[in-house]
């Protein structure tokens, strides 16, 4: 973009996002990394605030601007747009697995019969999914319409993440405590992984984070997803083994009963299993408070690395 009858001319590079929410921004932001100017039907408040973080040019069809230039100085309010409340699809157990799949592997193309395999369903199952995820913005097809070629990219991961999100934290949880008398929560991480070896378990929250993108000094609750098919009493010995106290309201550790699902792509560690990285985000999500920024922070650090 060039905006003449200014000397030097200043030119942008511009990048369009069809809705101006964060997540779209950073969608963005990270695909075209040399964009000056990023241009929406309209810009949410948040997505406003996170232009500005960035130094970013931007402009909206509600007349909204802010565009800063050698000789060049434009700022319109224009009307914000509301912040999104992300929309509550029809999340059957099959699309659940099959967002955590791309969330968590991040394939460069999408195909019908990858995703079938990943989701455990039907090659026909799989392509509805992806239908509808074409529809809402997140995939784009690629290739031929049909057959061995036809594949598709995930366009706006962030969406997708922040709609299975809320779709999974709508749900309460059945869960329960254990409590500890010790400082050091890393100590009695170690002794609980080693006390319940050989049962389905996987660590999220801010011990997952600690170890996949560093958030907090200190570690403040203990969050431990435990398949569903272990009844307590499987579980406790291994606790008490560990020197903690079982509790049915607050404690340092938390045991979230779940299904197997959440297994499917948790990663070993030092540490012990972890919840794969879209899950860890959606639970620290839940958990809220600095959990919430850790989640932002988690976010950052994955999509980085990519």
């Amino acid at each position: 973009m060039i905006v003449r009858g200014l000397k030097p001319t200043p030119r942008f590079r511009a990048v369009w996002v069809r809705r101006g929410w964060p997540s779209d921004v950073r969608e963005a932001t990270e695909r075209v990394p040399a964009a000056t100017l990023v241009v929406a039907p309209a810009f949410s408040p948040g997505a406003r605030e996170l232009l500005e973080e960035r130094a970013l040019n931007w402009a909206d069809e509600t007349g909204g601007a802010r565009i800063h230039a050698p000789g060049l100085i434009v700022r319109l309010d224009g009307n914000p747009i509301p912040e999104p409340k992300p929309r509550e699809l029809s999340w059957s157990p099959v699309a659940v697995r099959a967002a955590e799949a791309i969330l968590a592997l991040a394939p460069e193309q999408i195909t019908t019969a990858w995703l079938a395999e990943h989701a455990k369903c039907s090659v026909p199952r799989a392509s509805g999914i992806l239908q509808q995820w074409d529809a809402e913005g997140w995939a784009t097809k690629r290739g031929p319409a049909r057959g061995r070629g036809a594949s598709r990219t995930l366009d706006n991961a962030g969406a997708l993440l922040d709609a299975w999100t809320a779709h999974l934290n709508a749900k309460p949880l059945d869960r329960w405590f254990a409590h500890t008398t010790s400082r050091d929560l890393l100590e009695v991480e170690a002794e609980i992984t080693e006390a319940l070896a050989g049962l389905a378990f996987a660590w999220t929250g801010w011990l997952a984070a600690a170890e996949l993108a560093p958030f907090v000094t200190q570690l403040p609750v203990l969050h431990l997803r435990v398949g569903e098919g272990h009844p307590r009493r499987d579980v406790e010995p291994g606790l008490r083994k560990a020197g903690l106290t079982i509790t049915d309201a607050a404690g340092r550790v938390e045991l979230w009963r779940t299904n197997e699902d959440a297994f499917a792509y948790a990663a070993p560690s030092q540490r012990g299993p972890l919840c794969s990285w879209p899950r860890v985000y959606a639970d620290l999500v839940r958990i809220g408070g600095r959990g919430v920024d850790a989640a932002e922070h988690l976010r950052d650090v994955m999509n980085s690395n990519r």
